[in-house]
């Protein structure tokens, strides 16, 4: 599939490389005080984005920040819906004008990065953001932003049942078994986070994460 077509593509690429913020922001959510930044983390297949979709619905302004992908857009996606999709050349001119909060190449040899410029713009003029991001891109952002960060750390019922769900969305069983293997070592993180959800249902772990966001939201507003 391909990313997007003709003139419609050089100026996403241009947007993306030059824009102070990947997000519209409404001035309405903005508060006199700097923005949190929630980040969502835990293993792969464990419903991250499930659970941020969920909430993010339901609390009023947090913006879901977008990773920037070299990936193609599946079926359904657009740009910057769940991602921003940009080519390898592009992505690599980011790293080198250190656009990115952090990035990585998975194994499949796509990269993904969280765009600085629009965490900077975002927490200093008091909007609030939501991502997820894996534990070693969580540290980083602990590093620079520690003040504006609330993080949370989604676990599985159990292993058993993050196999499954990742066999439902990848029959790969070699696959499936790397992401298991990873399991593990993230698993061993989520003491750094400041709360930990089991997701063991969609609805009580998105109330669970809910009340978490309006809590931190209303202590910013005291």
């Amino acid at each position: 599939m391909a990313l997007i077509e003709g003139s419609e593509n050089n100026k996403s690429q241009e947007f993306i490389l030059k824009t102070e913020s990947l997000i519209k922001f409404n001035i309405n959510n903005r508060s006199k005080s700097q923005g949190h930044f929630f980040i969502i983390s835990g293993p792969s297949g464990v419903g991250k984005n499930t659970l941020l979709n969920y909430a993010l619905e339901k609390v009023k302004g947090i913006y879901y920040l977008p990773s920037i992908t070299t990936r193609p857009p599946r079926a359904g996606e657009t740009q910057g819906n769940p991602y921003y999709f940009t080519g390898i050349q592009q992505f690599k001119k980011m790293i080198e004008d250190k656009l990115f909060l952090e990035w990585k190449m998975i194994h499949n040899g796509n990269y993904y990065g969280t765009h600085l410029p629009t965490i900077n713009y975002a927490l200093k003029n008091g909007y609030n953001i939501a991502t997820d991001m894996d534990v070693l891109g969580f540290k980083d952002a602990k590093k620079r932003f520690s003040n504006n960060i609330v993080s949370i750390f989604v676990l599985p019922p159990s292993l058993e049942v993050l196999k499954n769900r990742l066999l439902i969305r990848d029959n790969n069983i070699s696959l499936v078994n790397t992401r298991l293997e990873r399991v593990a070592l993230e698993i061993k993180h989520k003491q750094h986070y400041d709360f930990v959800i089991i997701n063991d249902s969609l609805e009580r772990a998105g109330e669970e994460l809910i009340l978490i966001m309006k809590e931190q939201l209303d202590s910013k507003d005291k």
